[in-house]
């Protein structure tokens, strides 16, 4: 890349990618966090904390003989572009992580101090809350006339068609109408068939529930065990009809209702986001109650050891974290266990439990089950 070339600032990341960029890897971690100024004159505070930044990055890896191979691309820092008008939409601070594979730099929708740390692992809390506030998420259009399905984020969906799910009521059904048999299989595999002959309402909740089943089946096929959060968008009847059938582990309790067959990306949007909004408020209240069922299975642990031990392990399938209280200190692998280090222990538990596959959730620390700063639910 020409020394000229500014470096751009991505939008947010998604979760696949945040674990790519924190794969495990030798070499200091830098970190660098910059709010966002845009209004004139306060603006130019950006370039102001991006030389600070510049200049402290480079004066901690030159105490540290281990940064040969990070350095060129912490120089690529200086070069970052902070022009407002192509930032991502909404960019209230920028997140940046460096390490010997290069740089990566994403937009948040969130305020962030300004914070640069040189040390074994990233600085990943105020990111991973910025995630929780936008997360990624389906909206799932469902009507006699219209099956659609849209993926996006905050007030951003796009249409995403889903092989093998059918568009209407329709194509589902084919000439299967109603007063036509429908084959079905029986337990032993013999096949035999049901007639549909009555009111035209009785017929048409046969239609309706043919029609939820078959909606069922492919959207089982198509998502599998995405636990993306899934917001439905239908009339109160097909809300009813359809929670009934489809049985996906995303699918959230609290859908939109109305008629949606023309509904655009952005009208869903401006309806949906708000109702994922407040599913993660929930979530992050929830987290005392989720750890107790957790713990009476037998799949819990918080103290801080036992915490870092499954997380070295592979063992974490979710980590709630503090999101602000700091343990100085790292994970040592050789011994499973918390030493002393130029880090942060929280951190480092952030940054493996996200990297083997796990879930991090930054909550108050006054809503985690115990004093110790961590809790974990076991694989």
């Amino acid at each position: 890349m020409p020394r000229s070339e500014p470096v751009p600032v991505q939008p947010l990341p998604d979760l696949d990618e945040l674990r790519a960029w924190v794969a495990p890897n030798g070499g200091p971690r830098v970190t660098v966090y910059l709010p966002i100024q845009r209004s004139v004159p306060e603006f130019r505070q950006n370039a102001v904390l991006l030389e600070q930044a510049v200049r402290e990055v480079g004066e901690r890896l030159a105490a540290r003989p281990d940064a040969d191979a990070v350095r060129p691309h912490a120089e690529r820092l200086a070069r970052l572009d902070l022009d407002l008008a192509r930032l991502p939409a909404g960019t209230r601070a920028v997140a940046v992580l460096i390490d010997a594979r290069g740089l990566h730099a994403a937009a948040l929708p969130i305020e962030t101090p300004y914070a640069v740390t040189v040390a074994e692992h990233f600085v990943l809390r105020p990111l991973l809350g910025a995630l929780q506030r936008r997360t990624r998420y389906r909206v799932l259009a469902i009507s006699a006339k219209r099956v659609a399905h849209f993926e996006g984020e905050g007030t951003e969906l796009r249409e995403v068609p889903l092989p093998g799910v059918p568009k209407s009521l329709a194509d589902a059904l084919g000439e299967q109408v109603t007063g036509k048999p429908l084959p079905t299989r029986g337990s032993g595999g013999e096949v035999a068939s049901h007639y549909a002959y009555g009111s035209p309402s009785e017929e048409r909740k046969l239609d309706m529930v043919r029609f939820h089943e078959a909606l069922g089946r492919s959207l089982r096929a198509a998502l599998g065990d995405d636990k993306l959060p899934i917001v439905l968008a239908a009339t109160e009847e097909q809300q009813a009809g359809v929670r009934a059938a489809v049985k996906l582990p995303g699918l959230l309790d609290e859908g939109i209702t109305g008629n949606f067959d023309h509904a655009s990306a952005a009208e869903l949007a401006a309806r949906a986001a708000p109702v994922v909004e407040r599913w993660l408020a929930r979530r992050a209240e929830e987290t005392t109650a989720a750890w107790e069922r957790a713990r009476n299975r037998g799949k819990a642990v918080d103290l801080l050891a036992d915490v870092a031990t499954a997380a070295l392990a592979s063992r974490v399938q979710r980590l709630w974290v503090d999101a602000t209280r700091s343990l100085p200190g790292r994970l040592d692998p050789a011994v499973g266990q918390p030493v002393d280090g130029d880090g942060d222990v929280l951190e480092a538990l952030c940054e493996h439990v996200l990297a083997r596959g796990g879930e991090v959730i930054p909550v108050d620390g006054a809503l985690l089950p115990s004093g110790t700063g961590a809790a974990a639910e076991l694989r």
